[in-house]
């Protein structure tokens, strides 16, 4: 369908600010790393941050920072999510505990589904939930879960991945738990190639955070930590591209107008990315199976968010919705043969 493009204004700034880098000798921990931090923190209302090499490492250092440095021995995620997050909970040394059950209207658990989990764990307290935002939309329930895991004492850490610019009822995702982490894949709402950004809420844990990042080689107190940081140049690339967001999700948003207009015309249930206080970023647009549509005669269709589960959703929610093309810059030609072809089946 053609191939992911960037911001003209984001590759000009990048341009014009490359030969700094190389010109300054600071290629690593350097004045864009700390720019981009500056740059999520007020564009998030958080703590802190800490730019990453990757949304895997960056999360890594979280659950590390939980586990050596807070005493949380378990883990459990949810059932829809990407494969590696079962990877890099098992890779952090926790337990896993298992998944908890998503929910075929929104892909995500519900506050029930978590505590119909949570019942059965033998000791919750201590524990971690692992819990992922979906498409490009915020977890509808994530005010009560992050409530709930409060409560209860169960750290919860927020997989953002998808979710870079979106918000409920005008907060963002990555911070309701204890940190939020972001991806910079080509795919995502940022794609820079690879890189991650940590949120925090706690000024503390942060700084726990940012001391890992370096082997804690200064202050010399923390047993854990690790080399994930940002390189310089990718700083910079990040920052360019970062200025642009809400720019590249409206541009998302002339292209899902479109898709919104066809779907309510032909009687096609979409995961609306305004309903109830909703703002996504469309990091997908997301088409559910109601017996109305025949998704594989759609040829112009991407693959399901997530084409397997890793637990045991009764709804088999994998295989009932498809994504539809979109990203910034999609062409209209492009946009147009999308719609004939739904208008067709």
């Amino acid at each position: 369908m053609g191939m992911i493009k960037l911001p003209i204004g984001a590759i000009d700034f990048f341009k014009d600010n490359q030969d700094k880098v190389f010109e300054s000798g600071a290629l690593a921990e350097g004045s864009w790393n700390q720019e981009v931090q500056k740059y999520i923190v007020e564009y998030t209302d958080s703590k802190s941050a800490l730019a990453t090499s990757s949304n895997g490492t960056g999360l890594l250092s979280v659950l590390h920072a939980l586990k050596y440095g807070h005493g949380y021995d378990d883990i459990f995620l949810q059932s829809n999510t990407m494969y590696g997050m079962k990877t890099l909970a098992i890779s952090s040394g926790l337990n896993l505990a298992g998944f908890v059950d998503c929910e075929l209207k929104t892909l995500m658990p519900s506050l029930k589904s978590v505590q119909r989990f949570v019942d059965n764990l033998d000791s919750p307290e201590k524990s971690i939930f692992l819990l992922t935002h979906i498409g490009g939309w915020a977890n509808p329930e994530i005010k009560e879960i992050a409530n709930y895991c409060h409560q209860n004492n169960i750290a919860l850490v927020e997989d953002c991945a998808h979710s870079l610019g979106a918000t409920l009822d005008g907060r963002h995702t990555g911070t309701y738990g204890v940190a939020g982490v972001y991806s910079l894949y080509a795919t995502k709402a940022i794609p820079v190639g690879e890189g991650g950004l940590v949120i925090m809420q706690d000024e503390e844990f942060g700084d726990q955070i940012q001391r890992y990042s370096i082997y804690d080689r200064f202050q010399q107190t923390q047993n854990f930590g690790i080399n994930n940081r940002m390189s310089e140049i990718n700083a910079l690339l990040t920052y360019s591209v970062l200025q642009y967001l809400d720019d590249i999700i409206e541009n998302k948003y002339l292209i899902a107008n479109q898709y919104i207009e066809a779907c309510n015309r032909l009687g096609i249930h979409f995961f609306d990315p305004t309903a109830d206080g909703q703002r996504s970023n469309l990091y997908k647009f997301i088409l559910f199976d109601d017996q109305a549509f025949n998704f594989d005669q759609l040829n112009t269709k991407t693959s399901p968010v997530y084409d397997y589960s890793l637990g045991n959703d009764p709804e088999d929610i994998c295989s009932k919705h498809i994504c539809l093309p979109i990203w910034y810059g999609l062409e209209q030609k492009e946009i147009d043969k999308v719609i004939s072809e739904m208008e067709q089946v």
